[in-house]
């Protein structure tokens, strides 16, 4: 890592405890909870497609609580439910902005700045990203967000407004996720040095450049 610069971390799974499928199962429950019968499993399996048929390849950009708010409504007029799903939304995103920094997350970064840049780069809106933050008394030099990108990861133009945004060469750059497409694959593309953080040891590989049990396993690389 001896011509790393910048550090770009994603945020959730990488920086902040993330439960996956959380807000699906949410949702389900309020439909549930009414008496309605839901096939559990088509649920779920329809859950995620909606959200990547609006995060890859779309025609508009929508924040994330725009596309949580249409992906309820969905569900809600599919079950005949009167709930609101604006305020739904805002309860889901609240929920992400309550979640817990990993253990090791401040050490790893104090001691990442006294020699790199380090950023956060991650698909959640502006208000999110800066309430966990907060909550976890976590700070970096900049974020890089999908609202304020207007565009998602994996797509290209994420990372490449982030070199844009630094004086720095594609390879000076290490992204730090735990996500192949949008940590590893996308930031490959554009040139950036990357390191899937692999906390469970599944031992997968995307072809990142290193893999990393935690995030302070950094603090040993070429420092």
């Amino acid at each position: 890592m001896g011509t790393i610069k910048a550090i770009v971390f994603d945020a959730f799974g990488t920086l902040f405890k993330f439960t996956k499928g959380s807000s699906a199962r949410t949702i389900l429950k309020y439909i549930t909870d009414l008496g309605i019968e839901v096939d559990e499993a088509a649920f779920l399996e329809e859950w995620k497609p909606f959200y990547s048929r609006h995060t890859v390849g779309y025609d508009t950009f929508l924040t994330e609580r725009e596309i949580f708010s249409a992906r309820n409504q969905m569900f809600y007029d599919r079950y005949n439910v009167n709930r609101d799903a604006r305020a739904d939304a805002d309860e889901l995103l609240w929920e992400a902005s309550e979640r817990v920094a990993f253990p090791e997350v401040h050490s790893a970064l104090e001691g990442l700045k006294r020699h790199y840049m380090v950023f956060i780069g991650s698909n959640t809106d502006d208000d999110v990203l800066e309430s966990v933050m907060k909550k976890n008394n976590v700070v970096v030099e900049k974020i890089y967000t999908s609202e304020n990108q207007r565009c998602y990861k994996p797509d290209s133009l994420f990372y490449k407004r982030i070199l844009a945004d630094n004086d720095f060469l594609p390879e000076e750059f290490l992204f730090v996720g735990d996500t192949g497409k949008d940590d590893i694959i996308g930031p490959k593309i554009v040139g950036m040095k990357t390191a899937l953080v692999d906390r469970d040891g599944t031992g997968t590989d995307y072809g990142q450049d290193y893999t990393i049990g935690s995030l302070t396993e950094l603090l040993t690389f070429g420092l």
